[in-house]
């Protein structure tokens, strides 16, 4: 598996109409934020006349998910130009019980059509937490959110560590379904990662006992948090999900996270849902992706210069014209503006 880009609805600034609505104590979303629009205001009272929109730039023309809020019955418009001509609708479905649940792959989109993308909700209450997108293998990270799912094979596990599928908490389901857990001290595992900044996102349940982890970055001082004491409310259904459970800003290279459980007893369990990091120049696919970039014949290679290279002086371009790669700029995060 590769890292996907992470994008926080906090991070999405063209908001336009009095439809949408901001929220920072949203329990189980990332970071305790989401962005909503009750589409059934469209229309009514004077500063709900605009439609509502929402402007996205996409940094890869790779599948995009939108992950938030189960809801029946949301219908949205989405058009990938300025004068929407090629404006089309999707109605987002979503099984009975994940409605009023964080955590749902609300819509996914295998191949968007071009970077930029309106979507305009039409019925019902779209909620929206973040967006997952997978990179292009050559494209920069720089500035880039990434996050790597508890599955992913760039976490090396040591202990009884055990992989949890089809999960679905209480109010939340955790990123792509899956908990990784272990319930023994002493038991670690260690991220390698090219990046500037680190956290690490994981899901608490208040049964009995104590919890306790250290966290290490390049052999140094370690974090040491206590999730729980022992004197918590004991309470099986209560979970919190998408919890931080550790952060540090690094200077940018490439690092190692080390994640210990210190103390766990009574029914306590460590849960661990993702890790993000934030991207340099120097940040790259893991082995596993990167390895399907490897392996051209050389005789390819060489045939596809030669094509190149002939193709230009046909054009009468070689000596002539410049030409440029350019590259697709990072997600920029500015101030939020909701437009009325």
């Amino acid at each position: 598996m590769a890292p996907s880009i992470f994008v926080d609805d906090a991070e999405l600034t063209q908001v336009i109409g009095a439809q949408w609505s901001r929220f920072a104590n949203a329990t189980s979303a990332h970071n305790q934020t989401t962005t909503t629009c009750n589409a059934g205001l469209n229309g009514k009272g004077f500063q709900n006349t605009a439609r509502p929109s929402l402007q996205i730039y996409l940094p890869s023309r790779n599948a995009v998910t939108f992950v938030g809020t189960g809801a029946e019955n949301v219908h949205l418009n989405y058009s990938y130009r300025l004068n929407e001509s090629d404006l089309r609708q999707e109605i987002l479905k979503v099984d009975k019980d994940l409605v009023g649940k964080s955590g749902v792959e609300l819509w996914t989109i295998p191949n968007p059509d071009a970077n930029q993308l309106t979507i305009r909700p039409d019925l019902g209450n779209f909620t929206l937490d973040y967006l997952l997108i997978t990179p292009d293998k050559d494209q920069g990270f720089a500035n880039q959110m990434l996050v790597l799912d508890d599955k992913d094979g760039a976490i090396k596990y040591d202990g009884n560590w055990a992989l949890q599928e089809n999960q679905r908490l209480p109010r939340a389901l955790p990123m792509k379904g899956t908990l990784t857990k272990a319930s023994k001290q002493g038991s670690k595992f260690d991220l390698q990662f090219t990046g500037s900044s680190i956290a690490v996102y994981g899901a608490l349940n208040s049964v009995s006992g104590k919890l306790s982890s250290s966290y290490v970055v390049d052999k140094g001082t370690a974090t040491a948090v206590t999730h729980f004491d022992g004197s918590q409310t004991v309470d099986a259904n209560q979970w919190n999900s998408s919890t931080m459970f550790f952060k540090q800003t690094l200077s940018p290279g490439t690092h190692t996270l080390t994640v210990t459980l210190t103390e766990v007893s009574g029914d306590q369990s460590y849960s661990l849902d993702y890790i993000s990091f934030q991207g340099i120049d120097q940040t790259q696919l893991n082995s596993t992706e990167a390895a399907k970039n490897k392996g051209v014949p050389i005789g390819g290679i060489i045939g596809g210069i030669i094509g190149v290279l002939i193709l230009l002086g046909c054009c009468g371009a070689i000596g002539k014209k410049k030409y440029y790669v350019e590259r697709r700029p990072a997600v920029v995060i500015r101030e939020t503006t909701i437009v009325y």
